[in-house]
């Protein structure tokens, strides 16, 4: 009974670790994931993890207030890891931002139930390029292989608060913002042209309404290098969801 008992506690932890991770992460912590899937899938990866977590050098505790203690460590360990792997989804985000700003669609913006917020069009289609991209990869395989080999690095309950972790994690947000600036680069340089053109155009040619030419104008362009720029996001992505493991694996190091 005492061994059952024993494996029910790493059970339970480990299901905190990995609903962590599924609450948080880019796709698994979708409003468009059903949340009986997810509850499945916790249970599941739960029942077939814990048979492999190494043996604990301790007895997990009886007392509930300190099992709870070391629950949401474990919780946090999830957290942080799904919090990671969503700064790449962030940049997108940046980018569309950006794009939506040269071509004027900023003045109207989707709601993204994955996000659960509104969203720029251009935006929101780089998101769901990335998102089946990321499925045509195994991405989801990757998170959750990502999450079986932290209980290698952090044991249960083994969560450290590592304050060079925090500020390794306060930097990529900058690098959040450089890989939104160099996703919507191509189609930014090629519209800023355009507009440098118009401007000179209207110098020459008074009688041009530039609101009237311009706008439309812009959102064609728009559109189409959008299209045009697709084999370079695609390589942006690949160098980003690369980058993206590496932090994972990062910030599982740095709290173990």
């Amino acid at each position: 009974m005492v061994f059952e008992v024993e494996v029910f506690k790493v059970f339970l932890l480990v299901m905190v670790r990995f609903s962590g991770m599924v609450v948080s992460a880019p796709i698994l912590g979708s409003r468009n994931f059903p949340a009986i899937a997810k509850v499945g899938l916790v249970a599941l990866s739960a029942i077939l993890i814990t048979p492999t977590v190494p043996a604990l050098d301790a007895p997990l505790p009886d007392d509930p207030a300190a099992f709870a203690l070391l629950a949401a460590g474990d919780l946090l360990i999830g957290l942080m890891m799904g919090f990671t792997m969503t700064l790449v989804f962030a940049a997108i985000q940046v980018a569309g931002q950006l794009l939506d700003m040269l071509t004027g669609f900023a003045m109207m913006n989707v709601f993204n139930p994955a996000l659960e917020t509104q969203v720029p069009i251009f935006g929101f289609f780089l998101y769901v390029i990335a998102v089946l991209y990321l499925l045509v990869l195994n991405g989801h395989h990757m998170m959750i292989k990502a999450m079986v080999a932290s209980f290698e690095g952090i044991p249960l309950g083994g969560f450290v608060l590592n304050p060079a972790l925090l500020r390794e994690v306060s930097t990529w947000g900058s690098v959040m913002f450089y890989d939104g600036l160099m996703i919507a680069a191509p189609v930014a340089a090629a519209l800023l042209l355009a507009y440098v053109t118009m401007g000179l155009l209207s110098r020459l040619v008074p009688q041009i309404h530039l609101f009237v030419v311009g706008f439309p104008l812009t959102i064609a362009m728009g559109l189409i290098l959008v299209a045009l720029s697709m084999s370079v996001y695609m390589n942006l992505l690949d160098g980003m969801f690369v980058r993206m493991f590496r932090d994972v694996h990062t910030v599982v190091r740095a709290m173990s």
